[in-house]
């Protein structure tokens, strides 16, 4: 049977397909990787769209994979549509949102996965090939000519070494690229690097040790069963990192994508920095929940290359850390996770803290909060700001359905883009924080009550801050860019991804 798999996020990193394309291939299935990455919110023409299903149609699959996040909902329907219409391959849906909204999907497409894919798509295959019904297949949910099957859950997998390293066999893949469909070139593969700096995403382990609220692990961790917190061995995480690396000989660095890093026993740190250092020796950026960044971590990590951590800090309210978020996470912890970090910032120089804003249940003095809180940190620092989404099933979209914040249904969530958040006071005044004396911020939070408090604010803002200060960075930012071309092959990598870090304005 031939199996394609469509990837509609917005960059190739795509950890699902590739585990699931490596998991067939390695059972000997003919499999194929089509990504098509663009921005969340950035639908398709119809056109567009219909280009698409005929180069499916032409690839002639046997069954058809997608893998979408919530925010990938419109794309994901207008894309099964027009392939529905053209090809009589089934489509089945997996990720994020369909494990924690199957009857929504199952709208749309034929089959949909819930939960973890690699053992369900194998055991799906082996049925389809056989001639036999898929209709008893845990972990999957059928449109069927009598009725909806909805197959109960499997437990999570223990054991991640078992699976093999996510797919990178580009002789399979291909992506839409400026309107074409392309091989996955190094220069293709390169202008889809979040941040531009020639660094390749891996992931340590599966799930996160906390459950906040408002973030799709406190519905994924209801699903199923077994341990919802699994992690590689450090031979095994390694090992995936030195076929890239002899892959792509250009590599600048890594990014851990997991939802905390820094968590586990010393025994595993004490192995991977070990290891790292020996076969990798790149630097590398990771996530990081400010309780879990200990001085004695930082001492082993760095000398390993760490050169980046991003540390959520999402409210400086404690009532909204604490009581709507439920971050288990103190302002004393946040600030001596800071402190740690400033000691290390000759090695360390992208630490940046990520907040949540447009929260319906914060009021102005919950946002001021927050800012103060940033205003006191010790610079250098990036701050990421991202506007707050009910994601569906979410322990957060409940209570706000509950107290009439949102309806329910996802008519407004798959209108929304997370790295737009509205342009009030507040929220730019935030965004001027890392760039801006303490002093400075804290004058403008109290005096932003009245009049010439504001105005004042926004002649700085718009005068200084985006007018002046924004020239100076475009200046700078072509003589570092200019000075890279001409040295950064003999460069260290980690003196190239530091300078690039601090070419990207928040």
């Amino acid at each position: 049977m031939k199996v394609l798999l469509i990837s509609v996020e917005n960059t190739l990193v795509c950890f699902g397909v590739r585990m699931i394309s490596a998991t067939l291939k390695r059972e000997g299935w003919d499999t194929h990787i089509l990504f098509l990455p663009r921005e969340f919110n950035d639908i398709e023409t119809a056109e567009e769209i219909d280009s698409i299903a005929e180069w499916v149609t032409a690839l002639a699959p046997d069954i058809i994979g997608i893998s979408l996040m919530s925010s990938h909902w419109r794309r994901a329907v207008n894309l099964t549509s027009a392939i529905h219409r053209l090809c009589r391959a089934p489509v089945v849906w997996g990720g994020i949102h369909p494990t924690i909204a199957p009857d929504e999907c199952l709208e749309h497409a034929d089959i949909v996965c819930v939960g973890e894919g690699e053992e369900p798509m194998v055991e799906l295959i082996r049925a389809l090939s056989a001639g036999e019904t898929a209709e008893s297949i845990s972990n999957l949910w059928l449109r069927t000519p009598s009725g909806i099957v909805r197959n109960p859950p499997r437990d999570r997998k223990t054991h991640l070494d078992d699976l093999p390293y996510p797919d990178h066999d580009d002789e399979t893949h291909t992506v839409r690229f400026r309107g074409r469909f392309s091989p996955v070139t190094e220069a293709v593969w390169r202008s889809y690097i979040p941040g531009f700096m020639d660094t390749h995403y891996v992931m340590s382990s599966r799930g996160c040790p906390h459950n906040c609220t408002y973030c799709c692990n406190s519905a994924l961790r209801e699903v199923t069963g077994g341990p919802y917190l699994r992690r590689r061995s450090p031979a095994h995480f390694v090992g995936e990192m030195i076929e890239i690396k002899n892959r792509f000989p250009h590599l600048k660095g890594f990014v851990f994508m997991d939802d905390s890093f820094f968590y586990g026993n010393t025994d595993w740190f004490v192995s991977f920095c070990t290891l790292y250092k020996t076969h990798i020796g790149l630097p590398f950026f990771c996530w990081a929940n400010p309780a879990a960044v200990t001085a004695d971590r930082i001492d082993m990590l760095a000398p390993a290359g760490l050169v980046g951590v991003h540390v959520g800090l999402e409210s400086g309210s404690e009532r909204i850390s604490e009581d709507i978020y439920q971050r288990k996470v103190s302002l004393e912890q946040f600030y001596r996770c800071m402190d740690v970090l400033y000691t290390h910032r000759r090695q360390i120089g992208d630490i940046r803290v990520d907040v949540i804003t447009d929260n319906p249940y914060e009021t102005d003095e919950d946002v001021a909060a927050t800012i103060r809180v940033l205003s006191y940190l010790k610079k250098p620092f990036f701050v990421g700001i991202v506007s707050l989404i009910f994601y569906p099933r979410t322990v957060l979209e409940q209570w706000a359905v509950r107290d009439g914040l949102v309806t329910g249904g996802n008519d407004a969530l798959y209108n929304q883009e997370f790295f737009k958040y509205r342009p009030t006071m507040l929220n730019r005044l935030m965004r001027t924080v890392p760039k801006t004396p303490g002093s400075v911020i804290r004058f403008f939070l109290r005096h932003r009550s009245v009049r010439w408090g504001r105005v004042l604010f926004h002649i700085f803002y718009w005068g200084y801050f985006i007018g002046i200060r924004r020239q100076m960075m475009a200046v700078r930012r072509r003589v570092l860019l200019t000075y890279l071309a001409l040295f950064e092959r003999i460069m260290d990598p980690a003196d190239v991804v530091k300078m690039r870090v601090s070419l990207i304005d928040f």
